[in-house]
């Protein structure tokens, strides 16, 4: 059914989410209105203000050496993009399959030349997967780096726009069932990655399933947790 904004509506959830095809690609609009989108845009840059933390953390560095990378939490893509757009050879997993369907989108129009020649040489560093991420860490090929980014908004505070891929995460998966599942996800990648686990947090939150870290690159509001790989076999440390 076409829409005010030039869209076409190919599904309604329970919930009131509904899955559009509008003349930019795919999106998911909530019931209050908020559009959610992949990142396209971080497929071609520009490069981020100021410091890179995230690739300084991931040792992806741009025109270092290749990494390979497995952002195991991808939501809309927009660390994962950052990643294969400064070289390196991400694998996204997302076990939601609206949101998958979102970043398939945006990967495919990358890929057909759509978002620019940047972009499309991204694109092809990406690979794409709908799975539960603690599935694929434990029976792929090791990466030298796993990322994790398990945000969610805060009790009490207003969703901004930009804040519209976390409610619609909360809405699928409520806080209590996540808290259940963060130290598990974190041991998965931790005997996943070859090098380093690099978990992304609110400034004040505390480490993910408890587990401190072993340093951290901390920036206006956000954080990098850093956690050395598990030898396969060794103790949950």
């Amino acid at each position: 059914m076409p829409d005010v904004n030039g869209g076409v509506t190919l599904e309604t959830l329970a919930d009131g989410v509904t899955l559009e095809s509008l003349p930019d690609g795919l999106a998911l609009r909530t019931p209050a209105g908020l559009v959610v989108r992949a990142a396209a845009e971080r497929l071609a840059g520009p490069r981020l203000k100021g410091r890179d933390l995230l690739g300084k953390a991931t040792f992806a560095r741009e025109g270092g050496d290749p990494v390979s990378v497995v952002d195991a939490t991808a939501g809309l893509g927009a660390d994962g993009f950052h990643l294969a757009a400064l070289g390196h050879a991400v694998t996204l997993i997302e076990r939601e399959p609206l949101i998958h369907a979102l970043l398939a989108d945006t990967l495919a129009r990358a890929l057909a030349g759509a978002l620019g020649p940047r972009a499309e040489a991204a694109a092809r560093r990406v690979t794409l997967h709908l799975v539960d991420a603690r599935v694929y860490l434990a029976t792929a090929e090791r990466a030298q780096v796993v990322y994790l980014d398990p945000m969610f908004p805060e009790r009490g505070k207003t969703a901004l726009p930009g804040k519209a891929m976390a409610l619609f995460r909360e809405q699928l998966h409520p806080r209590e069932a996540r808290e259940a599942e963060e130290a598990g996800l974190l041991l998965a990648a931790r005997r996943h990655a070859a090098r380093r686990v690099v978990v992304k947090r609110p400034l004040r939150a505390p480490p993910l399933g408890g587990v401190a870290p072993s340093g951290a690159l901390s920036g206006t509001t956000v954080r990098f947790d850093l956690y050395a790989a598990l030898v396969q076999g060794a103790g949950r440390g």
